[in-house]
């Protein structure tokens, strides 16, 4: 750490700087802070089902949220396997 690299996503944008932490993957720079948007799999944003209050992964068919351990949960109790059916 401490090392400083200068990446210039836009050549004609030279002279504004961006400082902070950030993932470059698949051509993709995502913020140190908006990394729990993203897929932990693919990378893909996340999206959110308000039906189940929890968030998935389009790409991977998955839920990015444990459910609870609470049975009387009304969203939980009825949440299917996959969140795309």
């Amino acid at each position: 750490m401490g090392r400083t690299m200068l990446l210039f996503l836009d050549p004609k944008m030279r002279q504004k700087q961006v400082e902070g932490t950030f993932l470059l993957v698949n051509n993709l720079v995502i913020a140190a802070d908006e990394i729990n948007e993203y897929c932990n799999d693919c990378f893909e944003l996340l999206s959110y089902d308000e039906e189940y209050d929890a968030c998935y992964c389009k790409p991977c068919n998955s839920w990015r949220e444990a459910a609870c351990q609470d049975p009387s949960c009304e969203y939980c109790d009825l949440r299917p396997k996959r969140p795309l059916r």
